[in-house]
């Protein structure tokens, strides 16, 4: 009977860190061939210092379509072993095809990549101001 209360703990923590994460998030765009794939994404403390930004522009200009993230058999072990202080996540990118059609009488604001939070709050406000004298849709592509 002690021996089985000694193996109740370690066979929680066994069932506690089994688990594994995915997630998929589709942006109802058409995906290409093209695949972003990042197998060693660092987070911290659980998660709960957030990954870099990944930025896909380069691969992906037109768009993205799918983005999923998960924690892999190889993520998990090392989560474990490092006692959840290093938490490496998989993320998997899809690009889209195409580009996005806009709705019908839509104005466009592209938002330079280069550009400083003034001068994107000032093409915002112009955005908000012609959707408001035009009662139409504006796109911003950042």
């Amino acid at each position: 009977m002690m021996m089985r209360k000694r193996w109740v703990p370690a066979a929680f923590l066994l069932c506690a860190t089994a688990a594994c994460f995915h997630q998929a998030v589709e942006t109802g765009r058409t995906p290409s061939a093209t695949i972003v794939d990042k197998e060693w994404v660092p987070t911290w403390i659980f998660g709960l210092v957030a990954a870099p930004e990944i930025d896909t522009r380069q691969q992906c200009p037109t768009g993205v379509a799918i983005v999923e993230t998960e924690t892999s058999f190889m993520n998990g072990i090392v989560a474990i072993i490092t006692i959840g202080i290093f938490t490496p996540q998989h993320v998997k990118v899809t690009c889209a095809t195409g580009t996005a059609m806009l709705p019908p009488g839509a104005k466009e604001f592209r938002i330079p990549v280069e550009a400083t939070a003034d001068e994107r709050s000032d093409i915002v406000a112009r955005a908000i101001e012609q959707s408001s004298e035009s009662h139409a849709p504006v796109v911003l592509r950042f």
